[in-house]
């Protein structure tokens, strides 16, 4: 099967899927959107996914939008290696913690604090960044205290539920450096200090298969300017 992935770097939705692909080294061709001529807005792009969003694969002509159906698409198709568990009682128990992430945490991290940082609006309302940050590392600690006894999110194996996560607590981690996040003494600077096990996963995910391949081109830019 011939797939094509439209991906805009540091989509955190684009990442997933790029990440999985990687980990199942399923080959693919790379369209990457550029943001700044909104390509994503094009009626080209439109035509593929009317949301203007990403990513956006297409499979043998067929298109297919949204990050964890996409996931679940490349499951089917390529099972091995699985990542939505082989046991009814493991693929229920990645499923759960992928819908508590959507449903309760993604858009709060998202909202609260990564866009206020990365728009340059954290700076107008500090306190209530503060109480946005400590609300966001407390909501945290259902991960934190399953990583405690647990590699991975769903056992001792990397899941979706890992790859669902990862991007967005990456992000979190990344915005958290920002010299006025710091000033503003969010505590999300120092994941080893405020959230240890979330910490050590990060760094076993980076020797996850795909990883590197997948990590979004423009940081990696930045981090070596």
């Amino acid at each position: 099967m011939d797939y094509e992935l439209f991906w805009i770097s540091g989509s955190p939705y684009a990442w997933r899927v790029m990440l999985t692909l990687g980990y199942k080294a399923i080959p693919f061709k790379s369209h990457r959107i550029d943001v700044s001529t909104r390509e994503h807005k094009s009626p080209e792009y439109l035509r593929l996914n009317p949301r203007g969003q990403v990513p956006t694969l297409t499979a043998n002509g067929a298109v297919i939008t949204e990050s964890v159906a996409i996931m679940a698409f490349l499951e089917k198709a390529h099972p091995e290696p699985a990542l939505f568990g082989d046991s009814p009682l493991e693929t229920a128990r990645i499923w759960e913690i992928i819908f508590e992430f959507e449903n309760y945490v993604r858009d709060q991290l998202s909202i609260e604090i990564v866009r206020p940082l990365l728009r340059g609006l954290a700076q107008n309302d500090p306190t209530a960044m503060r109480a946005s940050a400590s609300s966001s590392i407390d909501s945290l600690q259902w991960i934190e205290r399953i990583l405690e006894h647990e590699d991975f999110l769903a056992g001792n194996r990397v899941s979706a539920a890992d790859i669902v996560a990862l991007p967005n607590l990456q992000m979190l981690a990344r915005v958290g450096r920002r010299p006025e996040a710091v000033e503003m003494e969010l505590g999300l600077n120092d994941f080893g200090a405020t959230l240890p096990a979330i910490a050590r996963w990060l760094s076993r995910m980076e020797a996850v298969p795909g990883y590197h391949a997948a990590y979004p081109p423009h940081w990696r830019s930045s981090e070596t300017e």
